[in-house]
């Protein structure tokens, strides 16, 4: 079997793998398919030995149009490059859409991420949103969180 990191966007015949990767409970990947049916975003994950080991989204109605969201790798296969694989697709994926910049939001005291952001040659655009949402925690509770954000933009390749 091959360690191959191969990124792809999800179908609703993943939907019991990407579910086992997630919380009990709170239908992300089910929520995920859903909108991406309805044309608002892409829905990727990377795949490895057949799993999902992490997932991103392709918003394309944001404020910053289109953004890349929710980029998320297992912290069991952190490190084999799945993080810059889902990013690679995911600029990919806007340049063949059209885009020439694509956006993301990282929290302002997410310094790991930051530093792969800026590693993939995003930038900073001097921008800080906050935003106040709900999710399901691991036990499958509603909480609440508020997270700040700066906005960082790439100019993609045409």
């Amino acid at each position: 079997m091959t360690d191959e990191v191969v990124v792809r966007q999800c179908v609703y015949s993943d939907l019991a793998a990407l579910k086992r990767a997630e919380p009990p409970g709170p239908g992300i990947a089910r929520n995920l398919l859903h909108h991406q049916a309805a044309g608002s975003i892409v829905y990727a994950a990377a795949w490895q030995r057949h799993q999902p080991v992490g997932t991103v989204v392709l918003d394309l109605t944001s404020a910053h149009t289109p953004e890349l969201k929710h980029l998320y790798v297992q912290g069991s296969a952190r490190g084999i490059g799945a993080g810059r694989a889902l990013c690679a697709w995911t600029e990919h994926r806007a340049a063949q859409a059209g885009f020439d910049t694509l956006y993301l939001g990282v929290g302002i005291e997410n310094h790991e991420a930051r530093r792969l952001y800026e590693r993939l040659g995003f930038r900073s655009i001097g921008q800080t949103t906050t935003t106040t949402y709900q999710y399901v925690d691991d036990d499958g509770e509603k909480q609440w969180a508020t997270e700040t954000d700066d906005i960082f933009e790439k100019l993609l390749a045409g």
